[in-house]
């Protein structure tokens, strides 16, 4: 397993914690007191769907793809 794959794998475990967070929260105070509370639940969920998704741009950012070399002209 290389790092990239390593690192998107920690990214899915990340989002997957996320998303027990706000399942969590909801379980114990489906509506909250505070409008605030209720965004950063939002907020977290949509990152942690993002996350699970693999998150591309981020990985992507954390390791970008080897550019390809030119071909070799001289093996014609």
């Amino acid at each position: 397993m290389q790092a990239r794959e390593q690192f998107a794998l920690a990214v899915r475990i990340v989002g997957l914690l996320c998303l027990i967070y706000v399942l969590r929260a909801f379980v114990r105070s489906p509506w909250p007191e505070v409008v605030g509370y209720l965004i950063v639940r939002l907020a977290c969920a949509v990152v942690g769907v993002y996350m699970v998704r693999g998150a591309p741009w981020l990985v992507n950012f954390a390791y970008p793809e080897a550019t390809p070399k030119a071909p070799d002209k001289t093996a014609e």
